[in-house]
């Protein structure tokens, strides 16, 4: 049984919702085209105009320059990833919670009573979503302070959307929900 912080008494989980792992991959891509492959065409084509024995203050200078620009970019990598792999949504037996991770510093936690739940809208948009199934889901709350939910970039987002839908609509009916 899985526990987090902040679980009421006899609050159960009934389901976690992470981000689909192709979002890492494009992480990683992005990395490697914006960082790293210019970087090593830079290094291969200073080194053939300027060969190490000739040059070796330079050559020092250089790689000294290219390693902390990679470091750079291998921060903001980490950081962009993590960013992605905390946020979460958790649908309990009582309410459905949104954590997201906005910045590498700040969190913001969302929750709602699941019988306030009144809408939920599944969306895969693009080609690479389309043909790998990730999208995103819309959860439209009631109460004065509504505030829709937004669910991105998950796995078969039309099944999440009615499996949302279910459970608040067997919250509302009090049917036990399994």
């Amino acid at each position: 049984m899985l526990n987090f912080p902040g679980q009421r008494e006899g609050e159960e989980v009934l389901s976690v919702i992470r981000k689909y792992p192709i979002i890492y991959f494009k992480i990683l891509l992005i990395f490697f085209i914006v960082v790293a492959l210019p970087l090593y065409i830079a290094y291969f084509v200073w080194f053939k105009a300027f060969p190490i024995s000739d040059f070796f203050e330079r050559g020092v200078i250089f790689e000294l320059a290219l390693s902390i620009i990679f470091l750079y970019g291998l921060l903001f990598t980490c950081i962009r990833w993590i960013n992605e792999e905390f946020d979460v949504f958790i649908i309990t037996t009582d309410r459905l919670i949104d954590i997201t991770q906005i910045s590498f510093f700040q969190r913001s936690v969302t929750s709602t009573p699941l019988e306030h739940i009144q809408d939920t809208t599944g969306s895969i948009n693009g080609f690479f979503a389309t043909l790998f199934q990730y999208g995103n889901v819309t959860v439209q709350t009631a109460g004065t302070n509504s505030e829709d939910i937004f669910i991105d970039h998950i796995h078969d987002p039309e099944s999440v959307a009615r499996l949302i839908l279910d459970y608040a609509h067997r919250k509302r009916s009090d049917m036990k929900i399994e």
